[in-house]
């Protein structure tokens, strides 16, 4: 209801009319829902904006007083979210519709004080005194509303980019672009508007739409550790791979031989950053010959190599890009998810009937005898998803609403096309929310002839050489079961390994068991991680 007390009185009609009411206010916010309470101070944040009487430096305090309270429920949530994205489920969609209505009605919020800022006639020292703080913090919760479009593998808002174009062209005319400040309370890292610029412009150059959930929030907090390497130029090299026009505010674009350079571009590059990135992907990687480094993992659960290296790729000048002829069709596609189901659908060796696969019969047909293809021992019946289009190494589709509620970015699968007895081995690569809502994919194809064998690990009670334990019935017993990828000649001699999660060891030794005389290896490199696998190389020791 409108008060004429708060006319006379100079303060706006508002229940926060002043910083300790809007304290008061927020010690109600309900303490064992966080979900609840951000949804309060979202609607706090709306509320306030829209409130007519706001001195603008009270509007923008208030503003912040909102933020540094959202921001632990907002982090907790996030982290339940990446935990479980549920990409067809209904709660995980209002969870994230949740966490991103708040970082959408905060960077509203923000972009309004800047807007008062710009307006006013007479300009407070103390507003003027926290605009890079408000720039900095508009650009934090813009990246992270672009964070969470990833997150959900849906296409990032053009206002997004057209509001932190806006944002950093502002703080250039204000001259507070490269301020020091320091955007939290519990923070102990300066930022400046020109970082935070620079890593939005960085974390969308990174593709993370390629990544799951939690690698897209590793990749973010990687591009925030690393983004003083980064650099933003008036005139390109020979580093650059993109640009902005702020005339024509947009997402990076990639460069073009034939572009018309005109003043109001910027170009970017992370050519000092692929050195870095190289020096911690090899230190990571010495850190696997020592097995208990394993799970000092400072990013994420499932991967950080897989992450570092994806870096590498794309911040790098030759960027990966589909260029596979598609082929239009109209199919469906049994599909089996996990490391441990896969390894039993796929062929694999008969036990009882082993045969010796040599270097020069790698490539060849097996033998009916020594090869199942087996669907019998699978704990779980294959989903049935719809195939759109096919290529060489890859397939493409959409994943019914019925199923499917597994499915995240670098997830390992067997799938089956229709009319074929044959089971490939993919990886989830692609996935996107579609117009219609139904979830898009694309699959990359690892193996089209996977095959589930045993490894015999070295007897470490031996006194000396290589003692293995003997007869089928204690070696499929004491083995562990991996699944060995031809290369893209569809050949065994250089091909690569699928072991469960938590099984490689850097320079480790095993017992290949493809026959009579079987082969001795050794690991030489961890390629990918997933949430149950890891996809090794490894070398043959007696050819």
């Amino acid at each position: 209801m409108f008060s004429f007390l708060k006319v006379f009185d100079g303060k706006p009609d508002h229940p926060m009319f002043d910083i300790v009411q809007a304290k008061n206010l927020l010690n109600d916010l309900p303490k064992q829902d966080a979900f609840k309470a951000l949804s309060e101070i979202t609607s706090w944040l709306v509320s306030v904006k829209g409130a007519d009487g706001f001195r603008p430096e009270l509007r923008a305090e208030i503003f912040m007083l909102l933020d540094v309270t959202g921001l632990p429920l907002y982090e907790q949530l996030l982290q339940l979210y990446i935990g479980e994205p549920h990409l067809q489920n209904f709660k995980g969609f209002q969870l994230w519709q949740g966490l991103n209505d708040y970082k959408h009605a905060l960077s509203e919020a923000y972009a309004l004080s800047i807007e008062e800022y710009q307006l006013a006639e007479v300009m407070p020292l103390d507003f003027k005194q926290i605009m890079p703080i408000v720039a900095v913090r508009l650009m934090l919760a813009l990246s992270e509303q672009m964070q969470l479009s990833m997150m959900r593998y849906d296409d990032v808002e053009p206002a997004i980019w057209l509001q932190l174009c806006n944002c950093y062209v502002f703080t250039l005319n204000a001259q507070i672009a490269e301020s020091k400040i320091i955007a939290y309370p519990k923070l102990s890292v300066q930022a400046t508007p020109h970082y935070e610029f620079l890593r939005a412009v960085m974390l969308y150059i990174s593709s993370p739409a390629t990544l799951a959930p939690d690698q897209i929030a590793a990749c973010y907090r990687i591009t925030g550790h690393l983004v003083n390497y980064f650099d933003c130029k008036l005139e390109s090299d020979e580093g650059s791979t993109h640009y902005i026009d702020f005339v024509k505010p947009s997402a990076p674009k990639k460069l073009e031989e034939q572009l018309k350079v005109v003043n109001s571009m910027r170009f970017f590059s992370a050519a000092k950053a692929v050195p870095k990135i190289a020096d911690i992907v090899e230190h990571h990687e010495q850190a696997f010959i020592q097995h208990a480094e394993r799970s000092q993992n400072v990013y994420m659960p499932s991967g950080k190599l897989t992450v570092l290296k994806h870096l590498q790729l794309y911040w790098g000048k030759n960027q990966p890009s589909r260029n596979q002829k598609r082929q239009t069709v109209t199919a469906t596609v049994e599909v089996i998810h996990g490391m441990g189901s896969i390894s039993q659908w796929v062929a694999h060796i008969d036990q009882g009937n082993l045969v010796n696969v040599t270097a020069q019969d790698s490539g060849k047909t097996r033998s009916p005898a020594s090869i199942q293809l087996s669907s019998m021992y699978s704990d779980g019946e294959p989903e049935i998803w719809i195939v759109l289009d096919v290529s060489e190494r890859g397939v493409g589709g959409v994943i019914p609403k019925a199923v499917g509620a597994w499915v995240k970015i670098g997830d390992l699968c067997a799938i089956k096309l229709e009319g074929s007895p044959i089971w490939w081995v993919g990886m989830i690569r692609r996935l996107k929310i579609g117009s219609d809502d139904f979830m898009q994919f694309g699959i990359e194809i690892l193996a089209k002839k996977p095959l589930a064998v045993l490894l015999r690990a070295q007897n470490l009670n031996a006194d000396k050489g290589l003692e293995w334990e003997v007869g089928v019935e204690m070696t499929i017993r004491k083995a562990l079961r991996v699944i060995l990828l031809p290369d893209s000649n569809n050949s065994y001699a250089n091909a690569t390994m699928l072991m469960a999660s938590g099984n490689f060891l850097l320079g480790a030794v095993y017992e290949l068991m493809l026959g009579e005389k079987n082969r001795n290896i050794k690991l030489t490199g961890l390629l990918e991680e997933g949430g149950d696998y890891e996809r090794v190389s490894f070398v043959l020791l007696n050819a």
